[in-house]
Order: C-alpha cells, then sequence, then structure tokens
C-alpha cells in the first residue's frame, strides 16, 4: 500500500470513529469499517497498532465500551 494511501485510510478511520461516531451501532464490525474503506484488516492493523499501539477490532471495541458507561 502506498504511504499516502495508509495516511488517507488511516484519517478515514478515525473520522468514521470521531467525527460519524460509528461505533454507536453496535452491530458494525471492523470487518465492515475496513470494508467501506477498502483496506484489507491486517494493512490498517499495522499503522493503527504501529501509531496507537492496539489493532483495530481493540479501538473500536473500547469506543463501544464508552456507551455502557
Amino acid at each position: 500500500m502506498l504511504m499516502r494511501t495508509i495516511a488517507a485510510t488511516y484519517s478515514d478511520f478515525s473520522r468514521m470513529l470521531l467525527d460519524d461516531r460509528i461505533y454507536e451501532d453496535t452491530d458494525i464490525s471492523y470487518f465492515d469499517i475496513c470494508t467501506s474503506l477498502r483496506v484489507p484488516p491486517a494493512d490498517l492493523d499495522e499503522i493503527l497498532q504501529d501509531e496507537l499501539g492496539m489493532n483495530g477490532n481493540e479501538i473500536l471495541q473500547s469506543f463501544q465500551k464508552l456507551l455502557t458507561l
């Protein structure tokens, strides 16, 4: 994957969580998000793990847990 594409996908994932609040749909999965971004989950996981120390599924689940507080 090109660096520009990785950066754009990372940015889009962040926007989906922070602005669109996609995690409020508790039926959505990390795989669904990656499918909509047209990126293999493992590719996005690599940058998320490097940048945040968590994979995408862990991040999504963390956001969804906030809904129960």
